[in-house]
């Protein structure tokens, strides 16, 4: 059969059926030419092979009365698996593995859902959009063909690429953070280190020429030196627990906390009256490294904040809710306004100055980074001058 010299539906025989437009535009398929208030698929321009016959979104034309297939492209031929001549010899309720639910006659785009049908008998979910035109002087329906799997191919396509651009970009800020780790470690301790030194060998070797007000200054310089070491420290802490290899196995948490807890005592003299209550057999799922340091973190800090607490007192425990083990560490310490709590593991935030609590202000950020390497989360209740309560999950 051939459609070449077609009028209306009068079709020549011949041995094939040939495309019978070969330079056709379909004038932007959002917003097409319009003659008589439809959309007019021309034979007569340049740009049909790019915009029909060689565009990658599957499409065909059908006539408007007989439904018989006017034309097909490359596309929608290798999506549905036919030859040209075969797919032309077709009509859409043939391929439409369900009733055709739109109106042929219709002259207001139509958008259809359903299942579509291969020559191989299979089977794929395809969405149609369905716009009227005029072809070759007849009412015909041009439609699209949008294969949702393939649609989801592309989104998970496009979603492996971000994903994949995401990787490169943490492994570029790791490699970054790991330079400026080493510069900390070494290109800015080894200054202040010789600012240290100098400043205590001027005390040391000129304290009988030097009046007490240069003693002050050095004596500041020296302090500033150390508070500026132990801020490096703790970043390099902060570094270390983002880049080591996580090994898990079951930690005795409770044994942890006394272990910390005779630490500190042990440390300062005038602090063995702080009460420490630690339930017994508390373990988990857990890097042991990484949960010690979370432990001296949360126990450090309850010690801290309880120094001007009279008969102060530390607790450790566990407890389920909704199906997951919660620990906690309370003091009834000095506490803090529950207004900034969600700053408090903010890295360099502290909800005390500095001449009432020592601190880095790295501590919380460093225990938020270790429980969210275990996939957990921490928080905490308080209220000012009334303790607080640090809960987390591993």
């Amino acid at each position: 059969m051939s459609l070449a010299g077609r009028t209306g539906d009068s079709v020549k025989e011949s041995g094939t059926r040939d495309n019978p437009f070969r330079e056709l535009e379909i004038s932007r398929w959002q917003t097409p030419v319009k003659e008589g208030g439809e959309v007019a698929l021309r034979e007569n321009d340049d740009s049909y092979r790019e915009l029909f016959e060689v565009n990658p979104q599957p499409m065909w034309v059908c006539h408007q009365d007989t439904q018989r297939f006017l034309a097909v492209n490359e596309a929608a031929l290798k999506l549905y698996g036919y030859q040209r001549n075969q797919f032309l010899e077709l009509s859409p309720p043939f391929l439409i593995a369900g009733e055709l639910s739109v109106d042929l006659k219709s002259q207001s785009d139509q958008v259809s859902a359903g299942p579509q049908r291969r020559k191989d008998g299979s089977s794929f979910e395809a969405e149609l959009t369905w716009r009227p035109c005029r072809f070759m002087g007849e009412l015909a329906q041009l439609v699209l063909v949008h294969d949702k799997k393939g649609r989801n191919q592309e989104r998970e396509a496009v979603l492996e690429n971000e994903v994949a651009e995401r990787v490169a970009q943490l492994e570029l800020a790791q490699r970054e953070l790991e330079t400026f780790s080493y510069s900390i470690s070494h290109d800015l301790q080894a200054p202040l280190r010789h600012i240290d030194g100098f400043s205590r060998a001027l005390l040391d070797d000129y304290s009988e020429i030097l009046d007490h007000q240069a003693q002050e200054y050095l004596s500041r310089i020296c302090q500033a030196a150390a508070k500026m070491s132990q801020l490096i420290d703790a970043l390099q802490q902060l570094s270390r627990v983002a880049r080591s290899e996580l090994k898990r196995q079951q930690v005795n948490l409770s044994v942890t906390a006394q272990v910390i807890a005779l630490e500190l005592k042990h440390g300062v003299a005038d602090r063995q009256q702080v009460e420490f209550k630690v339930q017994e057999g508390v373990s988990a799922d857990a890097d042991p490294r990484l949960a010690r340091q979370l432990m001296e973190i949360l126990i450090g800090n309850a010690w801290k904040f309880t120094s001007k607490t009279q008969k102060a007192s530390i607790e450790f425990g566990v407890r389920q809710a909704d199906g997951e083990n919660v620990y906690w560490v309370k003091d009834n310490g000095a506490g803090f306004d529950m207004a900034y709590a969600d700053k408090l593991f903010a890295i360099f935030h502290r909800l005390h100055r500095a001449d009432e609590f020592e601190g880095s202000g790295v501590g919380l950020a460093i225990a938020s980074r270790i429980v969210a390497r275990h996939g957990g989360r921490i928080w905490a209740e308080s209220a000012s001058g009334r303790g607080a309560t640090f809960y987390f999950t591993l």
